[in-house]
């Protein structure tokens, strides 16, 4: 038996060749013999992340704003589909489906948050972790993009409940991620995905920087 990452568009294809879905780990998968194992370097499952550095940002929840010079240039933009969803679960997958900022296991609604890092000399925005979150640590961690839709109460709750922050601690923290934000948001940054593009994958979309 061989598991495949199959993106929602293709499920109808490959189950029409034969690959049968696994409803305990939600997956799509073949037997060996089967003709969509020529298909595996397409639909392969298993992958390492070279070079990513899981420490980075440690596993605390905080504002982590995108540049706005940097909006719709990320993984899952710059990678075709079936690589973004290959990447995404195998975050999920190696923690277990946990948040990795407060904990809860999520077997649905896991999301993947890109963690930077930002060197102003060489105008570089580098790529150094994907980082499993579920969806109210996401928001509060998206910040000025929750506060358009979401519900801020109850992500500044979330903050400072899964912090230990009081309402000054949090104010203060709110105040200095837009500081850092609208540095940043002066700033053309040119994007590094070494980690992924080392790690056997190709960009897609040439026009992303």
């Amino acid at each position: 038996m061989i598991y495949l990452n199959i993106p929602y568009n293709d499920r109808k294809i490959v189950k029409n060749l034969g690959a049968k879905w696994d409803s305990k780990v939600k997956k799509w998968y073949c037997e060996e013999d089967n003709e969509l194992c020529s298909l595996y370097d397409v639909y392969k499952n298993d992958i390492t992340i070279i070079g990513e550095d899981r420490t980075f940002g440690s596993n605390k929840l905080y504002i982590d704003m995108i540049p706005k010079t940097s909006y719709f240039k990320n993984v899952r933009s710059i990678f075709t589909d079936c690589d973004w969803n290959l990447i995404r679960h195998h975050i999920y997958e190696r923690v277990d489906n946990r948040c990795e900022c407060c904990g809860k296991k999520r077997n649905k609604y896991l999301e993947a948050h890109e963690r930077w890092e930002f060197n102003e000399e060489t105008q570089t925005q580098k790529l150094v972790r994907i980082i499993a979150l579920c969806k109210l640590c996401h928001s509060a961690t998206h910040y000025g993009h929750s506060t358009r839709k979401k519900n801020m109460d109850k992500i500044n709750i979330h903050i400072k409940k899964i912090n230990n922050f009081n309402d000054e601690e949090l104010t203060e923290h709110i105040k200095t991620a837009y500081e850092i934000w609208n540095n940043r948001n002066k700033i053309k940054w040119i994007l590094d995905f070494s980690i992924i593009t080392n790690s056997g994958f190709e960009i897609k979309n040439l026009l992303y920087n």
